[in-house]
């Protein structure tokens, strides 16, 4: 049986990202992300929810976040959850969830910085994965010739 922990969110920034530096070097970045639901209610009436999501990114697309994303931005984020269990002060155990960002998407417009006027550039490159394949495998055949006598 195949299993996936896949999640994708489209919501509002709650507050503007938080950056910081790991003991390790790796920079991470934490939001939270607002997404709304609608329903009726048992006389009819519509209704709406509200939830709140942690979100957390790692490297280069934690940096894109703190460079671009900004309180009340809407944003639809791909990623994985990720559980937390831990015991309080007061010996309660307690779980908590957030989503581990992999890939994003601006909704509307974008609202770079001043100073970032001359560079639009938005893409993180992927993580590398744990078993890469081989390069031979990702290469795809070309056609030639296909194109002769098109007069573009």
């Amino acid at each position: 049986m195949n299993t996936s922990n896949f999640i994708n969110l489209i919501g509002r920034l709650g507050e503007s990202p938080r950056t910081k530096t790991l003991p390790s070097g790796t920079i991470v970045t934490e939001f939270s992300l607002a997404t709304k639901n609608f329903y009726k209610d048992r006389d009819g009436n519509r209704q709406e929810q509200t939830d709140w999501h942690r979100v957390k990114a790692f490297g280069k697309l934690a940096e894109i976040f703190d460079k671009y994303l900004e309180r009340g931005g809407q944003v639809s984020i791909v990623g994985s959850m990720r559980y937390s269990k831990w015991v309080d002060k007061y010996d309660q155990t307690r779980t908590s969830a957030e989503v581990i960002a992999e890939s994003f998407s601006f909704i509307g417009s974008a609202k770079p910085r001043e100073s970032d006027a001359g560079n639009t550039s938005l893409v993180a490159e992927p993580t590398p994965r744990q078993n890469p394949e081989p390069a031979a495998a990702l290469v795809e055949p070309v056609m030639t010739g296909a194109d002769d006598g098109l007069p573009f």
